[in-house]
């Protein structure tokens, strides 16, 4: 005896007596109550459902209504296992220990699904979920923007990775679409991945009309395969949409003046091989930096040990190690007093030739300005790389950043007027008469030019009428003309494309009027004020001039964004141990980057995604049955009768 249902949806949980899959001959009415309300049959029930309904939301989510509290609740704790797994970067199969350890604790997860084969199904699913989340937002909204970047190392070959950056009533988002490889390493490859990435993760035609007319800026680092004017990525985009901004990236860009404008400065460089050493003498030595942190504790000072410069987070990791070596500068100067007074040590010549560069007045000095230039850089980078600043909002603090630099050209500094006069340094003699005025006026001049042109390579009329978009630059008080003219370039230059998201271009300018005369009266702080709340108060007022704002926040500043994605990849692969398919890559990485946290996941979308496909494939399987069914013969036809009337009892 065997039920019907269990046997034709192959629903076998490896019972070892009464199995009503393989078939048992024990006739008891209990046993068979028991296997009635049991865990197999309720999935076989839940197949059978499946195969005969039509796979629409409606009836998906009837279904699931339908299915018992004990099965959907079970559903939905290993969905969000799963979620949690590809969260936190763990290998898939970490599913089938999680499952035991929920057993152990009491938390029902049932005996099915706990494999990394089903990890990988449900966390595909859950991936779908959020792409399908994002194409509702980009169909939403009536701009949208692309982030790209490339990479190529020893763990992955050459891959792009896309992102897309929208505003929508005032609001900006950016998130990760997925990551492709790359035949080749030139402009037409990459073009192609993009639009492949486009199309299979979120069904999107990036070349058909609708699309391509809201496309209105493309963000990159700058390689010339993605800028270059001849034949780059960006080249290849106008061709799909010729009113395209393709911005180069500002980090990138700060990075390039930065060490254009230190190259040739030779205090700069004495003084990153001075970090770069004190650093490699305290890491590379367990007794070192032993002795440093006693030191540290007979002068009653905070621990700070030198930290590595360089790197990925360069200027941020610069800003540190400068802030470590003035603040500890007396506990690292008498430790290398000591190591030099032990002529035996074998660090004796590495602490004697690093305290000679210590107790440099120059070297001194320099730090204390340099300190204050990466301050100001700080400032413009972070700003930069933040995926909720606009390009006005970048305009804003670049022009703060060159008002700063230009300032202290002429006078020094907070850092550095604090040593502009010295010859002690926290009681340490210093040598030399540390004359740094040339220097510092040249740093300060080159600097200044070329951060001047950060945005040369896209257009500076539209790039620097977007500045109406950042509340920051607006005046204290209300000016008539203010904004006018940046208006009329937007609206000009973006015609063809305000025109296809049904923004009215002839009432844009009188709008724009209206809307900055009602902020000016209704609120004394203007600078204080964001988009998203502006659009919940006057969208039903001022929709065409709020349209045109949600245009300009969606104009990216940096690529930013991709680089911590590729960031994110890599250590995702380090973890796991493995190459993965970038499929799979994909799916990690859009749970990771674009899913909510773990405590507020909501499992219920995936779900509903993976029991359509469930429907689909049963109904294959089903109809690939009855076609075998009808080669059966009398006898076998009256068995399967049979078998369908203990399983429907």
């Amino acid at each position: 005896m065997y039920c019907a249902l269990c046997r034709k949806h192959n629903v076998d949980l490896g019972e070892k007596t009464h199995n009503f899959c393989s078939g048992t001959d024990d006739f008891i009415l209990e046993i068979i109550n028991d296997h009635h309300s049991s865990e197999a049959h309720a999935w076989a029930t839940c197949m059978e459902a499946a195969s005969n309904n039509i796979p629409d939301t409606a009836a998906t989510e009837q279904m699931l209504k339908s299915m018992s509290k004990t099965t959907l609740g079970r559903i939905e704790n290993i969905f969000r296992t799963c979620h949690a797994i590809a969260k936190t970067g763990r290998p898939f199969t970490d599913l089938d220990w999680m499952c035991k350890l929920d057993d152990m604790k009491g938390v029902d997860i049932g005996s099915i699904f706990r494999n990394d084969k089903a990890a990988k199904i449900f966390i595909h699913f859950i991936a779908e979920a959020e792409r399908r989340a994002l194409k509702e937002k980009l169909e939403k909204c009536k701009f949208f923007s692309l982030i790209s970047d490339g990479i190529t190392d020893n763990t992955i070959r050459e891959a792009a990775l896309v992102y897309v950056r929208f505003a929508y009533q005032g609001k900006i988002h950016c998130q990760i679409v997925g990551v492709q490889s790359v035949e080749k390493c030139d402009a037409s490859a990459v073009k192609n991945a993009i639009l492949k990435i486009l199309q299979a993760d979120l069904q999107l035609n990036l070349p058909s009309q609708d699309w391509a007319r809201k496309l209105v800026g493309f963000g990159s680092d700058g390689r010339d395969i993605m800028v270059g004017q001849t034949n780059g990525v960006a080249k290849l985009l106008k061709e799909i949409q010729p009113c395209i901004q393709s911005v180069h990236c500002l980090v990138h860009r700060l990075e390039i003046a930065y060490k254009a404008a230190l190259k040739s400065t030779q205090p700069y460089t004495i003084l990153m091989g001075l970090l770069q050493n004190m650093y490699y003498f305290y890491h590379n030595s367990s007794l070192n930096k032993s002795n440093l942190k006693l030191v540290y504790e007979d002068l009653k000072l905070r621990t700070s040990i030198p930290s590595r410069i360089g790197g990925s987070r360069w200027l941020l990791r610069l800003q540190t190690g400068l802030q470590i070596l003035l603040k500890g500068y007396p506990a690292v100067v008498l430790h290398m007093s000591k190591i030099e007074e032990e002529p035996c040590s074998s660090n004796h010549q590495k602490a004697k030739d690093l305290l000679k560069l210590l107790l440099k007045t120059d070297i001194v000095k320099f730090s204390h300005f340099l300190l204050d230039v990466i301050n100001v850089l700080n400032i413009l980078s972070r700003v930069a790389q933040d995926q909720n600043s606009s390009i006005a909002d970048v305009f804003a603090t670049i022009q703060s950043t060159l008002e700063t630099l230009q300032m202290y050209q002429t006078r020094s500094g907070p850092r550095e007027r604090l040593v502009e006069t010295i010859t002690h340094f926290h009681g340490h003699q210093l040598v030399g008469d540390g004359d740094i005025s040339a220097t510092r006026t040249e740093l300060l001049s080159n600097l200044f030019n070329r951060l001047r042109d950060c945005f040369c390579d896209a257009s500076e009329d539209v790039l620097r009428a977007s500045a109406i978009g950042s509340f920051k630059l607006w005046p204290d008080k209300i000016k008539q003309e203010f904004g006018e003219m940046e208006v009329s370039v937007l609206t000009k230059y973006y015609e063809p494309i305000l025109e296809c998201a049904s923004v009215k271009v002839d009432e844009v300018e009188t709008e724009w009027n209206m809307l900055k005369a009602e902020l000016y009266n209704r609120y004394q702080s203007i600078r204080r004020l964001t988009w998203d709340s502006v659009n919940t108060d006057y969208s039903h007022k001022y929709p065409n001039i709020l349209a045109l704002v949600d245009l300009v926040l969606t104009l990216p500043a940096s690529s930013d964004e991709a680089a911590r994605g590729f960031c994110q990849m890599k250590l995702t692969m380090m973890r796991l141990r493995s190459k993965l398919m970038f499929e799979s890559m994909t799916d990690l990485m859009v749970i990771q980057m674009n899913s909510p946290d773990i405590k507020k996941f909501d499992p219920q979308k995936a779900i509903q995604l993976w029991n359509i496909s469930w429907q689909r494939n049963r109904r294959l399987q089903a109809g690939q049955q009855e076609a075998s069914h009808e080669k059966l013969d009398c006898s076998s036809d009256s068995e399967w009768e049979r078998e369908s009337s203990f399983g429907s009892d």
